[in-house]
């Protein structure tokens, strides 16, 4: 009898440790996933092909998509969207929400975002191809971050 009480206070006691165990890992996902900016703030960089690169004088536009709003940042030559994994090879930070860009005639415009504080960073670097590429990224536009599209200001909104 005081072996089967045992047993039953053991399995008590190993089942209630295991739930608090598990509502403190749903507790540190939540956490994570706030923390984790790509989560929840999207800034995507975009690009808008108007002449191919085919033609003689090629011409592209770049977007910034953020929830329902778009910002032309910029027109270039070339331009394509760099994924995650290639961030390293264009200079780009790890914690970049979005990266694009491209090359024509051995010179390059490529941006990226960032998240920093209540705003989008758009970094822009402008390197010429030669032995070694150097992308310098300086600031070219912040744009508010945004929840919904009540957030953001009408004079910026591109249809």
């Amino acid at each position: 009898m005081k072996l089967r009480f045992l047993v039953a206070l053991f399995l008590c006691t190993l089942v209630a440790c295991s739930q608090k165990e598990e509502a403190q890992y749903e507790r540190l996902e939540q956490e994570n996933a706030v923390g984790d900016v790509n989560s929840w703030v999207k800034a995507d960089l975009q690009c808008e092909e108007i002449q191919n690169a085919d033609e003689e004088n090629p011409l592209a536009v770049v977007y910034l998509s953020q929830m329902e709003m778009q910002y032309v940042l910029d027109t270039v030559y070339t331009c394509s969207v760099i994924a995650p994994q290639m961030f390293t090879s264009f200079g780009v930070p790890r914690e970049a929400l979005s990266a694009c860009g491209g090359w024509w005639a051995g010179q390059g415009n490529f941006y990226y975002t960032l998240h920093e504080g209540d705003s989008i960073s758009v970094m822009h670097a402008s390197p010429i191809r030669s032995d070694s590429v150097d992308f310098q990224y300086t600031l070219l536009r912040r744009v508010p971050v945004s929840h919904s599209t009540t957030d953001l200001p009408e004079e910026n909104y591109m249809p």
